[in-house]
């Protein structure tokens, strides 16, 4: 790990803190083409906490889809990340744990229509021509409470 008091460190701990809270913005405001330029071209992702699987290497273009496909039919996100701990692995390589809560918004006959999941992300960095990218992701769910169906219904009216 580096020597992270030096001034050099915190200014790269400060531009993974900001691509984190682009993160965030960037999905709940629909800017897939903002967000996708957080990422390395390929990314290893690890949900498997919620969706059960394996984790998966792919492009960030095809995360970017899915992430479309699956949170533009809801009436509103929002992805509240806090508390984050950045560990400059090396010159290169970083990895920063959050803390956080995603509320999701989708009326509907069939139940609540809130959905919101609270948990962990731990982001792997990659420095990319000089720019902090997210280079891995694993979303670790930890509580839930309302109707995770909404997510589902959402899709299901779009085809």
């Amino acid at each position: 790990m580096l020597d992270n008091q030096d001034p050099i460190s915190w200014i790269n701990k400060l531009a993974i803190t900001e691509t984190v809270s682009k993160f965030a913005w960037f999905a709940d405001n629909r800017e897939w083409e903002a967000l996708e330029q957080l990422f390395t071209e390929e990314v290893k992702i690890d949900y498997t906490s919620l969706t059960g699987g394996e984790p998966a290497t792919i492009p960030a273009n095809a995360l970017m889809n899915s992430w479309k496909q699956g949170l533009t039919p809801l009436k509103a996100t929002q992805h509240f990340l806090s508390n984050p701990i950045v560990d400059l692995d090396s010159e290169s390589q970083a990895t920063c744990r959050a803390y956080f809560q995603a509320r999701h918004e989708y009326p509907n006959p069939f139940g609540e229509s809130q959905w919101t999941l609270g948990g962990t992300y731990t982001f792997r960095f990659a420095s990319v021509n000089g720019q902090w990218k997210i280079s891995g992701l694993v979303m670790t769910a930890v509580w839930a409470s309302g109707n995770q169906n909404i997510m589902n219904l959402a899709v299901q009216q779009q085809q």
